[in-house]
């Protein structure tokens, strides 16, 4: 500022026009000095998918959305509650079709580590295929949800009354009241007839509202692959609840981002969980649905974690091109199967969209305060890019 009067002192300008142009120069310089403020504030939310960023995992195109919604047919729903200064919570439901109650799919569900629960797996893989949406929320709310996809089948087909929902749970008490109980049966409901196709909401949403990932802020995420015509042309999409891994674990297209980056060094949290969903068009049996879960865990070994003993990580799977109904009049029905030697196309696109989609759930979300005032911090996308970069991506 001194340096500035003293220029308008060499050349004479009148009081008055003094005065204004120290005025206007204040003006501008707390103007952008505010701005640097606010920019750099708010940097943390503006979020980005890896690919925006120039994160490219694997080798096989995505879908349009790259999404599970790539899948035909295949809708995403959420409730997210994100009130006062502790409920960091939701609801996200997956329809794997419009009429899943009444015409099923093959499915099948494998899990990795059991320190959590899922509902209606033991089904999936007695029966063999899905006959319910698939429900993402918190630990304690499994009851709630439970009963708001039970109540949701009933009022539309009252005669129906074997209703066996799927409900997976990651723990989110670290940012929401958990014990509060905030979820309702109406929350379930309301997901499931939010449910759409087209782009996916990803981040702080959702049954992913309250959650974190290698102790970076996380929640749903989600990424697709279409193999080639000549591979058959079928796509897998993948849509997942991050809330587990250790900070110095992650890794990202094999890059060791997790040590590379030293900002908001991360506070002691339990052991999380990761609800991973698979869908696919390709024409997949139960059998071969289950040996696509299985590989899911590839996908997640590929970001870090081992998936400890505290932790509890599920996999669901379902094909939407053959569907059927529980009877028919002969006893029987036909269905399509692809032979098992093209099966690993599949494997390789359901491990890359896996990884990508747990990146996608870092980068998507935002920092979060929540419950006790604790913060949780979203990955730095710009120092992400850095570290990448350094290492040849």
């Amino acid at each position: 500022m001194k340096i500035f009067q003293k220029k308008i002192q060499r050349i004479e300008i009148p009081c008055h026009m003094k005065l204004l142009i120290l005025v206007v120069f204040t003006g501008v310089f707390w103007a952008c000095s505010i701005y640097s403020v606010n920019a750099e504030s708010t940097d943390a939310d503006i979020r980005a998918r890896a690919r925006d960023i120039g994160i490219q995992i694997g080798s096989i195109a995505t879908g349009t959305h790259n999404a599970i919604t790539d899948v035909a047919g295949v809708k995403v729903g959420h409730v997210t509650l994100n009130e006062g200064d502790s409920i960091r919570t939701g609801v996200t439901a997956i329809l794997p079709s419009d009429d899943i109650w009444t015409a099923h799919l093959f499915g099948a569900a494998y899990t990795i580590h059991g320190n959590g629960e899922t509902t209606g797996i033991a089904r999936i893989n007695q029966a063999g295929w899905i006959e319910s949406p698939i429900m993402l929320t918190n630990t304690l709310s499994v009851g709630a949800v439970h009963d708001g996809v039970v109540r949701y089948i009933v009022e539309r087909y009252p005669d129906n009354n074997i209703v066996l929902p799927i409900v997976a749970e990651c723990y989110d008490g670290g940012l929401n009241d958990i014990s509060g109980l905030h979820v309702t049966a109406q929350h379930a409901i309301e997901a499931i007839k939010n449910a759409t196709d087209g782009p996916v909401t990803e981040g702080s949403v959702g049954g992913g509202t309250g959650m974190r990932c290698y102790s970076f802020k996380a929640g749903i995420g989600t990424a697709s692959r279409v193999l080639r015509e000549e591979q058959g042309g079928w796509t897998v999409g993948v849509l997942v609840n991050s809330n587990g891994g250790r900070r110095h674990q992650l890794r990202i297209n094999g890059v060791p981002v997790g040590k590379e980056i030293t900002g908001s060094p991360p506070k002691p949290t339990r052991d999380g969980s990761f609800i991973i969903v698979i869908a696919t068009d390709a024409p997949l049996t139960h059998r071969q649905l289950k040996q696509l879960a299985i590989r899911a865990t590839h996908g997640l070994a590929r970001t870090g974690t081992p998936s400890t003993d505290g932790s509890g990580e599920f996999v669901i799977a379902f094909s939407t091109a053959n569907i059927f109904s529980t009877s028919t009049e002969t006893g029987t029905f036909q269905i399509q199967m692809l032979v098992n030697r093209r099966l690993s196309s599949l494997f390789q696109a359901v491990i890359e969209a896996t990884e990508e989609a747990i990146v996608n759930s870092m980068t998507m979300a935002t920092t979060t305060t929540g419950r006790n005032g604790r913060t949780m911090y979203a990955i730095p996308l710009a120092e992400l890019q850095k570290v990448m970069k350094a290492y040849g991506h």
